[in-house]
Parts: C-alpha cells; structure tokens; sequence
C-alpha cells in the first residue's frame, strides 16, 4: 500500500470508529508528532501516522479491550484489570500491525506505550507522548506550559510532563515511575 493510500485508509477508519472529539484530538495529536519527529532527526510521516493510531482503541468498551489484550496472549497486571482504559495502546497497536501493516517495532512501541511510557522509551514513543500531552485541543494544558514545554530537548519535554504529572497526580504508575526515574538519572549525569 503506497503512503498515500495508507495514509487514506487510516484517516478513513478513524472517522467511522472515534468521536468527533476523539478525532480532532488525533488529527491534532498527529500533526504535532510530524513536526516533533521532522526536529528530532525522525521521519516525519511515521510521526503522523503514530499520532493518528495511536487513540484508535480508545472507545472501545473495557471488556472488549480486556477480551482483545488476553487473546493476544498478554495477561494485563492488577492496574489495568481495575482500570481496562489502559489497555487501548495495545489493541490500538496490534490495530496498526493487523489492519495497516505497520511493523516497525519502535512504532508499534510507541502506540502500546503512550499512555504510561516505560523506560527506555524510543524517541517515536516520546515524541508522541509528548504530543499527546500538549496537543491544541488538551483543554488542561496552557498555552504558557505548552510553548515552554515546545521550546526544550525531546528527553527534557518528557520529562518536564513527567513531573507535572507528578504535581498533579501525587503518584505515577510504577512503568511511569521508572520511565521518569530513568530520565531523572540521565539529567543528573549530564549536570
């Protein structure tokens, strides 16, 4: 399938499977990840089409996401058999392999790993974490943090949301929690 029609066919699943507003947040979503990813030395219209994937499960019903990660062979851990939501990057990912023939492993990592992140986070995975942070339509996000957050390095954009997060939340998810620990030590050895 040519970029093109790829690109097509994508556009085309989404707006019969999300919201209005699900939609807007994608499109926005993906077009802040083709930019990040054209600054950070990545391919720009990877970047897209994360950004456009990477919400495609989320309306799904949570014992439609519980029923598709467990055939998938994957056994969710105690946060997200309490909280299924958190499944959606997973069949949203295995949506992008099965249905769009993305196989890239940093991109299906991307997709399966932006709610939460982890650790050792490819930089397609950050840009879209971030980009799914501070897109124009994320109403909890100002414009001051937004362009301040914009005007820093990929690993610092990261993990300045991290630690907002952290204000906000009190306490991270253990993935999360290792993924901004992780970032932490980096910044503390390059001081």
């Amino acid at each position: 399938m040519s970029r093109v029609d790829l690109e097509s066919s994508i556009q085309s699943y989404l707006r019969s499977t999300l919201s209005p507003k699900r939609l807007i947040h994608s499109l926005n979503t993906a077009e802040l990840c083709k930019n990040l990813a054209a600054r950070f030395g990545l391919e720009p219209q990877k970047g897209h089409w994360i950004g456009l994937l990477h919400d495609a499960a989320r309306e799904l019903p949570p014992e439609e996401l519980l029923q598709r990660t467990q055939s998938l062979g994957i056994r969710p851990d105690p946060q997200e058999q309490e909280n299924p939501i958190l499944l959606h990057g997973i069949i949203s990912a295995e949506i992008a392999r099965s249905r769009f023939g993305i196989e890239e492993r940093e991109l299906l990592e991307a997709i399966r790993h932006h709610t939460l992140g982890k650790p050792g986070l490819h930089p397609y995975g950050k840009v879209l974490y971030v980009a799914d942070y501070i897109e124009p339509s994320r109403t909890f996000v100002d414009d001051t943090f937004r362009s301040r957050i914009l005007a820093l390095s990929l690993d610092e954009m990261l993990l300045e949301i991290l630690e907002e997060e952290k204000r906000f939340r009190k306490n991270l998810a253990s993935i999360t929690q290792e993924m901004y620990d992780e970032l932490k030590g980096r910044r503390v050895e390059r001081a």
